[in-house]
């Protein structure tokens, strides 16, 4: 399940500027796999090896199991969701998940580890699922429009819902939506909650934004010429982990290259070689520019 490395990885000046941050990194790159980068100890590692079945994965907050969404050999019509133990690959949970029209489901586990979100597909809305796939909730619509942004856990076991231009939260029992704030941008989304649920993070106009978790503060926190995306905030929501210099390279393709700012509402420039102070590209040895990825990226 994983392929370690033993030394440091991590390249100066920002080898040692990584060391001092908490956590693991783990991030998507092309056809190589789930890497992850231990920060404390400046290791990186391959998680999961690539695989063309698997749609997309999530990690538990506790750093201790990983959550794949793959297709199933010979059963078209189903989604298979896999629950396994980081340590050992050992699996703890595994169930079929069949979406309406066989369409492709995808998910993520709530921060107690016990529920999973389920992306909303072609037909379905949001659908809450325990660690056997028994459905707890089915979120089709918000004011009776259909729901089509894949929703966000907040660190109370809640949603984080986008729907056009408003940014929502589910209560407790994902029956009602509280309206946290309504914005202007033409595109944006992306978001991102800190894990004391303080503060949120997202995408929009090319750059990161930042905010309190109730709307107020609004601040814009990166620039540079190209764009930024998809926004992680660190363990103790000191630092954001960012994806700079977003382009499409294909009909279903994308890259970005992996840097860390502190979120302390301050604008940071984040163009290459031109860095504020206080930026961190994740460079590792013998390489001369940041890690690239193509998909999720976590901070556990």
């Amino acid at each position: 399940m994983a392929c370690n490395k033993d030394k440091d990885d991590l390249g100066s000046p920002a080898g040692s500027e990584l060391k001092k941050l908490p956590g693991n990194i783990y991030y998507k790159w092309a056809d190589e796999g789930i890497f992850v980068l231990n920060l404390p100890s400046a290791s990186q590692s391959l998680l999961l090896q690539d695989k063309i079945r698997r749609n997309d994965w999530d990690i538990s907050f506790d750093n201790k199991y990983v959550l794949e969404c793959s297709d199933v050999q010979g059963d078209y019509q189903a989604s298979q969701f896999t629950l396994s133990n980081i340590s050992d690959g050992t699996i703890v949970k595994q169930f079929k998940y069949y979406a309406s029209e066989g369409d492709i489901a995808t998910g993520t586990l709530s921060p107690n580890g016990q529920l999973i979100a389920i992306d909303p597909t072609f037909h379905d809305g949001i659908v809450i699922t325990d660690l056997d796939g028994n459905e707890v909730k089915h979120i089709l619509t918000v004011n009776n429009e259909k729901i089509t942004e894949d929703p966000v856990w907040m660190s109370d076991n809640t949603l984080l819902i986008t729907h056009k231009q408003f940014l929502l939260k589910s209560n407790a029992d994902f029956t009602q939506v509280s309206l946290i704030k309504e914005f202007d941008f033409q595109d944006w989304g992306s978001p991102a909650v800190s894990r004391d649920g303080k503060k949120i993070a997202f995408s929009a106009s090319k750059h990161i934004w930042l905010m309190n978790a109730d709307g107020t503060d609004l601040k814009q926190v990166t620039k540079s010429s190209t764009a930024e995306t998809s926004p992680q905030f660190s363990p103790d929501g000191k630092y954001l982990l960012i994806g700079t210099d977003f382009h499409i390279t294909g009909p279903f393709g994308s890259i970005f290259y992996l840097k860390v700012i502190p979120a302390d509402g301050r604008q940071y420039q984040v163009d290459d070689d031109a860095e504020s102070e206080g930026v961190i590209p994740l460079i590792l040895n013998g390489k001369s520019q940041p890690e690239a990825g193509d998909g999720r990226m976590v901070w556990r």
